[in-house]
């Protein structure tokens, strides 16, 4: 191997630094997009989970009207 130069040790040395930082980037950039996903999806799951709650209660109060005027008709 050749013998190089400070500067050129230097200049390695900073592309490298460089090429670390940019690769660090990109995975945490990767790692927002899967944590977006995860987080949609749950919000996705959470807003099913209401709107199956809501009907049911609506279900429940609707019967609950129909037995009290089955009451106060008799």
């Amino acid at each position: 191997m050749a013998t190089r130069s400070k500067a050129e040790r230097s200049a390695a040395a900073k592309k490298g630094a460089a090429t670390r930082k940019e690769n660090e980037a990109k995975q945490s950039q990767g790692e927002a997009k899967d944590a977006a996903k995860d987080a949609g999806e749950a919000i996705t799951e959470a807003a099913a989970s209401i709107a199956k709650t809501t009907k049911k209660a609506l279900q429940a109060a609707a019967k609950r009207v129909e037995a009290e005027k089955l009451k106060r008709s008799k």
